[in-house]
């Protein structure tokens, strides 16, 4: 094979690694879920997690004001066990869900799993 050839295929693998590299980085494809939550045995009681969003209204409240897509409720995840729940987010936009990241990580939550989906 050529001197030329080899430096052309190297240059190719190389830049088809570095744009491989870039997809991952950015998020333009995922590797694993961004949005998972506790396994069902470990969630609590969906009566638990009716107190916590009660409790927290004010919070929840706040959550749906970042945007109009958003709804902010009790959730059961879990086909197997409906007696198991947490605080389902669901939104519309990449933005809303950034949003509620955004908040969620600079407060106390809601005492119980929070588990963001989009519809």
């Amino acid at each position: 094979m050529k001197s030329t050839s080899k430096i052309t295929i190297s240059i190719i693998v190389s830049l088809l690694l570095i744009v491989g590299v870039l997809v991952i980085i950015n998020g333009w494809i995922t590797t694993f879920p961004k949005d998972t939550h506790p396994s069902c045995d470990k969630l609590p009681t969906v009566a638990e997690a009716t107190t916590a969003l009660a409790n927290h209204e004010k919070f929840a409240k706040e959550i749906e004001e970042l945007g109009d897509g958003i709804k902010v409720e009790v959730g059961k995840p879990c086909p197997d066990d409906r007696e198991r729940g947490l605080i389902l987010v669901s939104y519309d936009l990449k933005s809303e869900r950034e949003a509620i990241s955004n908040l969620l990580s600079q407060s106390e939550g809601f005492g119980v799993p929070v588990h963001l989906v989009k519809r």
